[in-house]
This record gives C-alpha cells, sequence and structure tokens, in this order.
C-alpha cells in the first residue's frame, strides 16, 4: 500500500492539471486563497499553491501524522471529483 503522503502528492497533481483544464475550458478557481495566487499567473499561482500545501504535508509526514494526511486525501478526493464535474458541465455547453 501507498503512504499517505504519496498518495497525497498525486492528488496534487491530478487537481493541479483537472483544474488547469477546467480554467482552459472557462472554469474559474473557487478557493479564494488560491485564486488570489494566481493574480501572479494560473499556472504560477496554482503551482505555488501546489508546493505550499506539498510542504505542510511532507511535515505531516515527517511527524507520522498519518491520520491527517489520510483525512486531506480523502478532502483532495473530493475536490477532484468536482473539478472532474466542472470539466464535464462546461464540456456539455460547448
Amino acid at each position: 500500500m501507498k503512504s499517505p503522503f504519496a498518495i497525497f502528492a498525486l492528488l496534487q497533481v491530478m487537481d493541479l492539471t483537472t483544474t488547469l483544464i477546467a480554467l482552459a475550458m472557462g472554469g474559474g478557481e473557487q478557493n479564494p486563497l488560491v485564486a488570489h495566487l494566481m493574480s501572479v499567473g494560473p499556472v504560477p499561482g496554482l503551482v505555488l499553491s501546489k508546493l505550499f500545501v506539498l510542504a505542510i504535508a511532507a511535515t505531516g509526514a515527517l511527524f507520522h501524522k498519518d491520520r491527517g494526511l489520510r483525512v486531506a486525501n480523502v478532502g483532495f478526493f473530493v475536490i477532484i471529483v468536482w473539478n472532474v464535474s466542472v470539466i464535464a458541465r462546461l464540456a456539455l455547453l460547448a
């Protein structure tokens, strides 16, 4: 079984990818903090936000806070499902 941090990192890549696809299709960022970071540009802002959460998760992994990482993994899985639903809805509108 993969470590919670490895799964977290994979989920971050998936979130970044699905967010960029949704943005390219005309969607918007719903997280106000990430939206603010995107003022430097969509890709740099998203990458910066991902580096930030990966640093937090790495700290959690370092201190063996696997339960917190597992909870975060569930949360990011739900976000990715949401992103895919947004992509599907935007595709239907196109």
